[in-house]
């Protein structure tokens, strides 16, 4: 028996609509490949397909049409129309390319046949601007249409926000569930009230059962403003203005003025800082440090640690010796300068040690190296006498200025201060300093 050659077919519809009965549908296209594969007397193995845009390259059955061009014993394409390929010119070409690589011919039923000459590349050319030309088009008229219902003040969708109904294509203001956004809208605006008890007012005021999230998109929402034509204004656009004015201000990120250990606090178990909680109960409120693990959980008592840390600050302020200790560590931590001078480079130029080149590189990076040190000294400077301030400055500015001086503090596993670091010699124990002697 003759051994026919193989042949794929390719169909697509662009919407799940298209399915049904009329010309483009899966079914009908699927009846007239296999017609094609009888008349070329070729088997037609295998008929991928997809439902979207023909525009897309990504497409799971192109890319399987693609991967079955590339197979040796495939010799034919069979497309009902060349746009079922693709829309788009550039994605069309690329599949020409391919049954040109692979031997493939492509066959379409609608157009004329394909040959793999200039002439036939120029036709595909052709027919694939004309497809990219009707999809565009398609999106204009669109474009146009959606337009042109928002002018005659449709909705573009009956999902409408709350406070509204959708009726013939209009959102009409639901007289029910409208003075709902109104009351929000006022009581925002006027009470101090945030999301939750906002949420919880007017659920009681109402008889009603809305969500916190829901309550905030309502008042984040401008189409009760009337901000467009067909959408009726529920609120005066000044009360908006003040309600998004409210909603901006409270955005502001969350400070933690009363812990000023924030952030500083190690875990003794994992080493993670500790972060702030609050416990409130009747008429009392609990403020602790945490870290709350898996596999552990740790936390003190945020007044008796930031207590226990003060008093350990003020005992070591009272060292006469840990000012000069800490100077000493200042130095430590200075880059050493270069030992040759600029007197130095000049005798070496002068008596042949150095090019003219090499001294002009060198007396560069001298002086690069000395400002760089300058620099570095005013920053140690200037860190040692905020530290020493921080010792020094009034009981009501310490707590401030020890929350930018501190990198961290450390805590044994029974809740007590075994080692407190600044942010300019985070290796540095201040507790070892106290008794530090200025030899070491």
């Amino acid at each position: 028996m003759k051994n026919r050659d193989k042949a794929v077919g390719y169909s697509r519809v662009s919407t799940t609509q298209q399915s049904g009965p009329d010309h483009f549908s899966l079914s009908l296209q699927a009846e007239v490949l296999m017609e094609m594969a009888a008349q070329h007397d070729t088997m037609l193995a295998a008929v991928f397909t997809d439902v979207g845009s023909g525009t897309k390259a990504t497409r799971t059955g192109l890319q399987q049409l693609r991967k079955s061009i590339e197979r040796t014993d495939v010799k034919w394409l069979f497309v009902y129309r060349l746009n079922r390929l693709a829309r788009n010119l550039r994605i069309l070409l690329g599949i020409f390319e391919l049954c040109q690589k692979n031997n493939v011919r492509i066959i379409s039923y609608m157009e004329p046949t394909i040959t793999d000459t200039a002439s036939g590349r120029l036709q595909l050319s052709m027919f694939g601007a004309v497809a990219q030309f009707e999809r565009s088009l398609t999106l204009e008229n669109q474009a146009n249409a959606l337009a042109e219902k928002k002018r005659q003040g449709e909705v573009l969708s009956n999902r409408v926000p709350y406070g509204y109904v959708y009726h013939n294509k209009h959102a009409v203001i639901d007289p029910e569930t409208a003075p709902v956004v109104q009351w929000l809208y006022q009581q925002y605006v006027c009470s101090g009230m945030g999301y939750r008890r906002l949420t919880a007012a007017c659920n009681q005021h109402f008889g009603i059962n809305l969500k916190q999230a829901h309550v905030a998109r309502i008042l984040c929402n401008e189409h009760y403003a009337g901000s467009e034509a067909n959408y009726p204004s529920l609120i005066d656009q000044r009360l908006f203005d003040r309600a998004k004015a409210k909603r901006l201000g409270q955005k502001a990120k969350k400070t933690h003025d009363d812990a000023w250990l924030h952030g500083k606090l190690v875990c003794p178990v994992c080493g993670r800082k500790l972060l702030v909680a609050a416990v409130t109960k009747p008429k009392q409120r609990y403020r602790y440090y945490r870290c709350h693990q898996k596999d552990h959980t740790f936390s003190v008592r945020g007044e008796l640690i930031e207590q226990l840390v003060w008093q350990t600050l003020t005992s070591l302020a009272k060292a006469s010796n840990v000012k000069m200790v800490m100077k000493t560590k200042a130095d430590c931590q200075l880059p050493r300068i270069s030992e040759v001078t600029p007197a130095e480079l000049v005798a070496q130029l002068e008596n042949g040690s150095l090019t003219s080149q090499q001294y002009i590189q060198q007396a560069k990076q001298l002086k690069d190296t000395q400002r760089a040190d300058t620099k570095r000294k005013q920053e140690i400077q200037l860190a040692i006498d905020q530290v020493l301030a921080a010792f020094e400055a009034p009981t009501t500015e310490l707590m401030t200025v020890w929350q930018s001086l501190l990198d961290r503090v450390e805590l044994s596993s029974d809740k007590l201060v075994i080692g407190i670091y600044m942010k300019q010699w985070p290796t540095a124990n201040l507790l070892e300093m106290k008794g530090a002697n200025l030899d070491e």
